[in-house]
This record gives C-alpha cells, structure tokens and sequence, in this order.
C-alpha cells in the first residue's frame, strides 16, 4: 500500500503544480492546518475535543482514532498560521532532501512519538496533558531542518541566525517554561519530541545507526571420516589363506590376490 500511494520513481517530485510552481505534500500538509482553523472555529471546541487526545479519552472512552486527528484541533491563532508558513517553507526543504517517502516516515513519526509517550505514562498511573494541535508537529519539522542543515541563514526581524542557533533558542525557552512551572511531563515531550526529529534525520542521513542485535554463532563441529584401514598387503592375505582357508577372504582381499596374481603374469612373460 505504501508503495502504490507514494512510488518510488516519483519520491522526489513534486505532487503538482499551481502557476508553474511545485507544490509538495509539505505544503498540502500546511494548507490542511490553516483550514483547520477555520474548521475549529465553525464546529467549535465542545465538538472538536473529540479529536483531542487524552489517556483517559483514546482509552476509557475508546476514541481510538485521537492519536491520529489531535493536530486537526487548532483554534484560530497567529501562532498556528506562522508555524503553517514554516511548515510549508522548511518542511518543503526538508522534504526535497530526503524525498517524500521518508518525509512521510518523519511525519508519523512525529504525530505518534507525544501520544505514544503519554500512554506509556498513563500505564504507569501517571496521567499527563493531552495532545492537541499542530504546533508540536511544526516544531518537529523546524528541528529536522536546523538538523539537516545547521548552517542555514535564517533572518527574523533585524537579526540573521543559523538554523542551529534559532533551534537552540526555541528549545531552550521551552524547556525553561517548562522547569519554572515544574511541568516535568511537558519537559519529557519535549525532549521526545526534539529527540525525535534530531535522530531521524540523522538515521537518514547515514550518521546513525541503530544497534543490531549480535548473531549467535553456532560452530558445526565437522564429521570426521572413519579412518581408512591400511589396503592389506599380499603376504598378509596368504597367511589368511593358510590359516584360515580361501573362503575367509573379503571381496577386497580377492580383488588385491587378483590384482597381484596378474601381475605376476604379465612379468613371466
């Protein structure tokens, strides 16, 4: 199925074009959460919670698909419709690089890692925050790219930074939000998901690898042929005779008395 929805002979092509220019799923994606917005707003929260996910929601209430349709719960934000620009603008860069199939790895990838994360705590008992949103999955897709290249001049404003530095700086807020209000879950998602990304890429990009389980090597011991008893000569097989009589010699020891008595013939003449 994955093969004859994204074939490989078109992984690095454009989905199609608007006006000459390409269009990649990148921004299909971003397009998708702008009208998502829209969606919210017109459906409103009571309705739209039932895409949220939560422990006690995919779980207790059995909403299984939640895991799947939490990035579809966006109110009407600035915020959400910047991160939809940079979605569509560094996930498109991101997404040439490694073509569509991994780029789609990637998203799942990202979608499931917060919500994997967070049923694995509520087995535990501990009940963190639900998934809700976009932005996570944004992020995600801006981490990928300060990865894939660090060096990247971004400008914000005034200030031009490298991809690396602007990654740093947005992590490294978040995870002081997160310490001043001692969200310790919060700061564990968020390290699932920065973790995430980084290490995708850098399984992509052959950088790492990941650890393969050692095989056992099973030595056969070789089976050792019987040793080969010495031919018996022809004077060991007339004191046979002499002792024992004609019919006491094997098939071999006639064919050697044989062998020998023609021999003996070809030379008397």
């Amino acid at each position: 199925m994955f093969n004859s929805w994204l074939p490989e002979s078109q992984d690095r092509l454009p989905l199609t074009w608007w006006k000459q220019h390409p269009v990649y799923l990148a921004a299909i994606i971003a397009l998708v959460a702008a009208a998502s917005m829209i969606v919210t707003a017109v459906l409103g929260y009571d309705l739209m919670r039932h895409f949220v996910f939560t422990f006690d929601r995919a779980f207790g209430e059995l909403h299984l698909w939640t895991p799947l349709t939490y990035v579809l719960f966006n109110p009407p934000s600035l915020w959400t419709l910047i991160g939809c620009y940079l979605l569509w603008s560094f996930g498109e860069a991101v997404e040439r690089h490694l073509g569509r199939r991994a780029f789609v790895r990637m998203l799942l990838l990202l979608l499931l890692v917060s919500p994997l994360l967070i049923t694995v705590l509520g087995l535990l008992g501990i009940r963190g925050p639900g998934c809700a949103g976009i932005l996570q999955l944004e992020f995600g897709v801006f981490i990928a790219f300060a990865t894939l290249y660090p060096r990247a001049k971004i400008s914000i404003l005034i200030l031009t930074l490298d991809a690396w530095v602007l990654a740093a700086v947005f992590v490294g807020l978040n995870a002081l939000g997160s310490l001043a209000s001692r969200d310790w879950l919060s700061l564990l998602l968020l390290a699932a998901n920065v973790g995430s990304a980084y290490a995708f890429i850098r399984y992509e990009t052959g950088e790492l690898k990941l650890p393969s389980m050692p095989k056992p090597a099973f030595k056969l011991a070789k089976a050792t042929k019987p040793a080969t008893p010495p031919a018996p000569s022809v004077d060991d097989i007339l004191d046979k005779i002499s002792r024992e009589g004609m019919h006491s010699l094997s098939a071999e020891e006639r064919r050697i008395l044989d062998k020998a008595s023609d021999e003996m013939k070809r030379r008397a003449r």
